[in-house]
């Protein structure tokens, strides 16, 4: 089964999904157990994946390997052959690790899903098999596959059990991110053609491509062609990750969908443009990303101020959350346009306490909306009165979102503007603003939504249930401990940084 275990992880949620269709339609208690065993097994063995994993080693482990499609004639008289490529390296490891604790965390908190419940675990379940799929595969086919399984469940949890404008908003989601989708696979093919060019045999395999780009002569494959592809895969990456001016999908999605599926997207579905931009632009086309570099980082410090701006003026906290997490994700370009060890490392440890952050931000969010029936910062107030538990959480996930020594955001932040100052000075100070503006809307969203007079309409409702003591206490004990001990995760990132680096020359 070890030899397996990454097949385990990604098919057992799909498994799950098919056994659900056949339970009951009104055995809503079925459906979420088999839902709360499909994401916990693979949460345990992510745990076993981790425990096992080589520290030291620079390549993928846990390899997986097969033929799956062989088309003649593709390229001359060459095949393609499309693998069944599987593997994780310290780069995808965290992705892994974070789909497996939010998935597990965000079935946890659907509890309060009543409405069409057994499909809902469907689709979300058929959505946690395409994240995992796109954290572990290894060939470009197999991660566009995955990646377009993540668009229709998407789709169907906002347009099913999404709010007042769940239909627009669902649309709009598909559309945007089937762009992102039609971009990438443009990339792809011609990545994928090129490399064939310079080997004389088609792949789509990402460490054949990835050897094939580093390796050719420049006359093959030359800085005009990685510099346009690059070009066209940062716009998918710029969409993925709800970058201006392609942000608007997601408060949009965030403030319709439900506090569990807001803690998928919020946690790890937004999380996969920064894949694609460590694993893929990064990891093949290190020239490119090293030519446009400064344009990388004045997208990436428009993004921390300007969504940083806008969430200073936002009325609900669904809203906010979601231009926080879009400003923190622009320090993430601004880390990896240095192309140095800092700020590749701080772009990985921004994205995973992002994750993290978000998953339990929205949580919270979320209960309390439950309780108080509405996320709007105006009608709250004095709530750490009738929930001081809530609100203490509230407060702590506040406090790391807005970079507090002692938790993961810190050390993420400090990572990523050290490189960054490195090499874009101007621009660094510019983007640190972001920091200074995250504590403005934050601490005044915090003070208007838990201090104060409590509204009377308010003063009954109940402080946090026990099973939700569970995803708050994970997720915020998680936050510290990277905080406090950053190793857990630069021990495991690091290798895998420094192959980057090596390519990059840095």
């Amino acid at each position: 089964m070890m030899g397996n275990l990454l097949t385990i992880i990604v098919f057992l949620p799909l498994l799950a999904a098919l056994i659900i269709g056949f339970v009951p339609r009104d055995s809503k208690g079925q459906a979420r157990a088999i839902a709360l065993i499909a994401t916990f097994l693979p949460l345990v063995f992510a745990g076993i994946l981790y425990a096992g994993f080589d520290f030291d080693a620079k390549g993928m482990q846990y390899t997986e390997s097969a033929e799956w499609i062989n088309i003649a004639n593709v390229y001359h008289d060459k095949a393609l052959v499309i693998g069944y490529d599987l593997g994780v390296d310290g780069l995808s490891m965290p992705f892994v690790l974070l789909t497996s604790i939010v998935s597990f965390l965000a079935v946890l908190a659907s509890g309060k899903i009543q409405h069409r419940a057994k499909e809902y675990y469907i689709w979300f379940l058929l959505l946690v098999t395409g994240l995992y799929g796109c954290f572990v595969a290894l060939d470009l086919f197999l991660f566009f596959l995955f990646l377009e399984l993540t668009l229709i469940p998407m789709y169907f949890l906002i347009g099913i059990w999404g709010g007042e404008r769940k239909g627009p908003v669902a649309t709009k989601f598909l559309v945007y991110r089937g762009i992102a989708s039609a971009f990438i696979l443009v990339a792809f093919i011609a990545m994928a053609f090129k490399a064939a060019d310079a080997t004389g045999t088609i792949t789509l395999n990402m460490l054949a491509i990835a050897d094939a780009f580093s390796q050719a002569s420049p006359d093959l494959i030359t800085s005009a062609f990685k510099n346009g592809i690059f070009l066209v895969l940062l716009l998918a990456i710029l969409i993925e990750e709800a970058f201006f001016p392609f942000h608007t999908w997601l408060p949009d999605t965030h403030e319709q969908v439900p506090s569990a599926v807001s803690m998928i997207v919020g946690g790890v579905l937004m999380k996969i443009g920064a894949y694609v931009l460590f694993r893929i632009a990064v990891g093949i086309l290190p020239d490119a990303v090293q030519h446009w570099a400064t344009l990388i980082a004045v997208i990436g410090v428009i993004n921390i101020v300007y969504a940083a701006l806008i969430a200073m003026v936002q009325k609900d906290w669904r809203r906010l959350l979601a231009f926080s997490a879009i400003s923190h994700m622009g320090i993430v370009l601004l880390g990896v346009a240095a192309m140095n060890q800092a700020g590749i490392q701080g772009g990985v440890f921004m994205t995973i306490s992002s994750g993290l952050l978000s998953a339990l931000l929205f949580f919270l969010i979320g209960a309390i909306k439950e309780r108080t029936g509405t996320a709007l910062i105006a009608n709250l107030g004095g709530l750490s009165k009738p929930m001081p538990i809530l609100a203490g959480f509230l407060l702590a996930a506040a406090l790391g979102s807005l970079g507090l020594p002692g938790m993961s955001g810190f050390i993420s932040e400090i990572l990523a503007f050290m490189g960054s100052f490195e090499v874009f000075p101007v621009l660094s100070a510019v983007g640190a603003l972001g920091i200074i503006l995250a504590a403005v809307y934050l601490l005044w969203a915090m003070q208007r939504t838990t201090y104060g007079p409590t509204p009377a309409q308010l003063e009954g409702v109940t402080d946090a249930r026990p099973i939700e003591f569970v995803p708050a206490i994970v997720l915020l004990a998680l936050i510290i401990l990277i905080g406090v001990y950053p190793q857990i995760l630069s021990d495991l990132v690091n290798p895998s940084i420094q192959t980057l680096v090596t390519r990059i020359g840095g």
